[in-house]
């Protein structure tokens, strides 16, 4: 039976969508909102007994320590989303990285760009990070223009590429807003689809989905973004683990499976 192995991904961030769309608002209450999330998440992960991967920005871990000890606790994995989501510097590579490591005593190996955009793979590499998850190769309007990039996972330098999940041939993304519009099954489908076809599947969300307070009118947020958002996004978590899970696949840090993709060819 061919290998399947699901890397599921959470970039723990302030909540600033908001800001996108013109409505200011402190971080105390930016951090409420995602902090209430990511605890969701966490409690999700911890009843399905399954491992992933946080991107997390240093303002989000140093403001929520207690969220942060909660990954490290329960065996997921530490990976950095920058300092400050909403105006990254080329210089929070490296300072986001030192940060996370002094805050949670354990080495970072992994880097996404805040919004997936694009990141020097020598600044990566001159920090010492080991892969770079910033990548959806897909077409999205507005956002991303990707369709010739590889799939999945790549070597580039030193680095290695771990793209986000798309679909073959049509390359349909399947990251956080596919799972708040696509009915489940057609997601499940879809899904399915791309773990038998490349053994991986690799998606991301992010901690204010899972917050009732997200859809509140005083943030603004169009109907793309705050659909389903709250307990709604919380069961279509669960369903998605359920029936992965009861598709034998196993659920891995992006640091775990890239290591056994090294003991496996040598």
């Amino acid at each position: 039976m061919k290998k399947k192995t699901v890397l599921l991904s959470f970039d723990f961030e302030e909540f600033d969508v908001p800001r996108e769309h013109g409505v200011s608002i402190p971080m105390d209450e930016s951090m409420s909102v995602s902090s209430e999330g990511a605890a969701r998440v966490l409690d999700c992960l911890k009843q399905h007994d399954v491992r992933a991967t946080f991107f997390c920005t240093a303002n989000f871990a140093q403001n929520a320590p207690d969220i942060m000890r909660r990954i490290v606790d329960e065996g997921h994995e530490v990976a950095s989303h920058g300092c400050d989501h909403w105006q990254p510097k080329e210089s929070d590579v490296k300072l986001s990285k030192q940060i996370l490591e002094d805050l949670t005593g354990k080495p970072v190996q992994g880097y996404r760009q805040p919004r997936m955009f694009p990141v020097s793979n020598s600044v990566l590499q001159e920090a010492g990070y080991t892969y770079n998850s910033s990548l959806n190769p897909a077409f999205i309007p507005g956002r991303y223009m990707h369709l010739s990039d590889p799939r999945t996972p790549f070597q580039q330098g030193g680095l290695v590429q771990v793209p986000a999940s798309v679909t073959p041939w049509v390359r349909f993304p399947l990251f956080w807003l596919s799972l708040h519009h696509l009915p489940q099954w057609l997601y499940m489908t879809l899904a399915k689809r791309v773990l038998n076809h490349d053994g991986l599947f690799v998606t991301y969300f992010h901690p204010w989905e899972f917050s009732d307070r997200t859809p509140e009118p005083k943030y603004r947020l169009p109907f793309v973004v705050r659909r389903h958002c709250g307990q709604p996004m919380v069961e279509r978590l669960n369903n998605v683990i359920s029936r992965l899970k009861a598709e034998h696949a196993t659920f891995s840090t992006f640091t775990a499976y890239l290591n056994d993709r090294i003991t496996s060819n040598p």
